[in-house]
């Protein structure tokens, strides 16, 4: 039996109500297809779950092969996002110089997990208010200062000691001395590599940065954080106890700073901050939000440094006769006795080479932090609707036929013009992106992969027993998938 037969309806409203139907629905099939036809091209998924379920670990090698298919810049559906993905350096520089795509996803990176936002996931005025005020006192208390490299120089003088040992996890070994450097400027102090409480830290960072994508669940499906965390799926349980264990180590430090007896004096990034915040008569400067801004600092001030340094010494000792002409070049311009400077690379081109094309090659940022169309724009010919989510695909741009010869070959060559006696770093080498929205610390990185790299050949040779695999692993970054094994020969006795 019709269940219309227990009403009485008349047959007008019945004929209403479907023409209703049938008119709603041919509207929001025109409309979709209206929208669909305004994106760039791209592939299709399932309704919910866009294309996300055919995402794999390695992203940016699958946005890649698309942009063969579909063109250097295309579109896909990821969770609920409509998403862009940029994989060529004309249509990524236009990109780069336009105001709308400045901003984040609205809920972050780690929905479900972290709901307040650190100024690297912020938008907008909140977002240029932090980040003036970030860059004003990492600056006052000695980002880009010669304060700084002292400080650096001595952190590797007293590392260096340590490898006189073999060294069977080369980024364990690493993080500890990486992260004293950043830790100087958010807390104002270095710690001993077997501080109980830094080791915690130093641990979440890998754990975390080993867990996390943004291209992952947090970003695109973040209604099924909290239940997937409850299942333990996805290492959503170890991004959550990583980060709680970093969250809970800034409190104390934040707790400390702020019962500092009648100090009024900046010594840090906290100190600084608190500063700012003791002024405003807003709650725009808030405790949460700085406890989440040190946290992104300390994560990225560490890991990046941490992976890039693990691939170059890997890359020293795959090619041994490219680490005897950077010893060359040191013997030749600091000599055996005298601590390297950062101003030295400017007489020695080939070390900064083999420095660019490790970042080129392995592009440990393989694809940037998300950007989200605060309105409606274009990326060159492309319509890019607002609030769309964007990719800037690194890898792509690094491996460029067009741009880099034969860019699988690992080459420093290619940076040197002049007989090898001038380095040149063309503006499609992006390794901390470009633009308003660049890595702060692209500075600090660079003096400390040079100043790590050449305090470490100064004193050792560098090789392994076993052979090296280059495959890797994608997380936060792209890091070693297998931890090498090195070891460290002394060759001198300076210092």
């Amino acid at each position: 039996m019709w269940l219309l037969d227990y009403f009485s309806v008349p047959l007008p409203f019945i004929y209403l109500f479907l023409s209703l139907s049938i008119f709603w629905c041919i509207k929001y099939i025109f409309k979709s297809v209206k929208h669909l036809c305004s994106l760039p091209p791209g592939p299709f998924g399932f309704p919910i779950f866009g294309y996300y379920p055919f995402l794999k670990e390695h992203s940016y090698i699958q946005f890649d092969r698309l942009s063969k298919k579909y063109g250097p810049v295309f579109s896909l559906k990821l969770g609920q996002y409509d998403t862009i993905v940029v994989c060529d350096w004309d249509n990524l520089k236009d990109a780069f110089a336009n105001d709308a795509l400045l901003a984040r996803p609205a809920k972050g990176f780690l929905s479900g997990i972290e709901e307040t936002l650190s100024v690297i996931a912020m938008s907008g005025d909140a977002w240029r208010e932090h980040r003036r005020l970030s860059l004003h006192v990492l600056r006052n208390v000695g980002l880009g200062k010669r304060e700084m490299e002292t400080l650096i120089s001595e952190e590797i003088h007293q590392f260096l000691s340590s490898l006189e040992t073999n060294v069977n996890d080369l980024p364990q070994h690493l993080m500890p001395s990486v992260s004293n450097n950043i830790s100087a400027l958010l807390f104002g102090r270095i710690f001993d590599y077997d501080d109980p409480d830094k080791m915690i830290i130093d641990q979440s960072v890998q754990g975390f940065s080993e867990s996390f994508q943004f291209t992952g669940i947090t970003s695109f499906l973040p209604w099924l954080t909290k239940p997937l965390i409850a299942l333990g799926k996805a290492n959503l349980k170890i991004i959550s106890k990583t980060h709680k264990h970093l969250n809970n180590f800034i409190t104390k430090e934040v707790l400390k700073h702020q019962n500092k007896a009648n100090s009024k004096e900046i010594e840090d990034y906290i100190d600084g901050y608190l500063d700012a915040q003791s002024k405003r008569k807003d709650d725009l400067f808030n405790d949460m939000i700085l406890r989440r801004n040190v946290i992104s600092f300390f994560v990225a001030g560490s890991e990046t440094v941490t992976s890039t340094l693990t691939w170059t010494l890997m890359y020293l000792v795959k090619y041994p006769q490219y680490q005897e002409k950077i010893r060359s070049e040191i013997q030749e311009v600091i000599g055996t006795e005298k601590r390297p400077d950062f101003s030295d690379r400017l007489r020695m081109p080939f070390t900064q080479a083999f420095l660019y094309e490790v970042q080129r090659i392995e592009s440990v940022v393989a694809i940037n932090l998300i950007r989200r169309a605060s309105q409606d724009t274009k990326i060159g010919p492309y319509n890019v609707p607002k609030d769309s989510l964007v990719f800037f695909n690194f890898w792509s741009v690094h491996h460029e036929p067009k741009l880099w010869p034969n860019p699988d070959k690992f080459d420093p060559n290619r940076f040197l013009t002049d007989n090898g006696t001038k380095v040149i770093k063309p503006p499609y080498l992006v390794p901390f992106s470009a633009g308003k929205r660049a890595c702060p610390g692209e500075g600090l990185a660079n003096v400390e992969l040079f100043l790590y790299t050449v305090g470490i050949l100064q004193r050792f040779k560098i090789k392994s027993d076993k052979p090296l695999s280059f495959d890797a692993k994608f997380g936060l970054t792209r890091r070693p998938k297998y931890k090498p094994d090195l070891i460290f020969e002394k060759i001198s006795s300076q210092y």
